[in-house]
């Protein structure tokens, strides 16, 4: 009894689309939530300027790690042979 490869990659595979956006709206979500006051109580102003280049170099990065974090470790044992007993 075994498996073919599909039904090995297919589970790690499944969670990765909605991981990126997850992560980029709870990260935003926690750092604003110290950011804002932090902010107001340095400049009494209570909204901190984000460049949008910087959001999107951090968006960009948050999607990028999402979808590697769970390929690579799921194909790795995919390469080895299997052991015969």
């Amino acid at each position: 009894m075994g498996f073919t490869a599909g039904p090995i990659r297919r589970p790690p595979s499944s969670p990765r689309p909605p991981t990126g956006p997850a992560g980029i709206v709870l990260g935003k979500a926690i750092a604003l939530a110290t950011l804002l006051p932090m902010m107001d109580g340095l400049t009494g102003e209570g909204r901190p300027y984000i460049p949008p280049l910087v959001h999107g170099a951090f968006a960009g990065t948050t999607i990028v790690l999402g979808l590697t974090a769970a390929g690579p470790p799921a194909r790795a044992p995919l390469r080895r042979d299997t052991l015969e007993e």
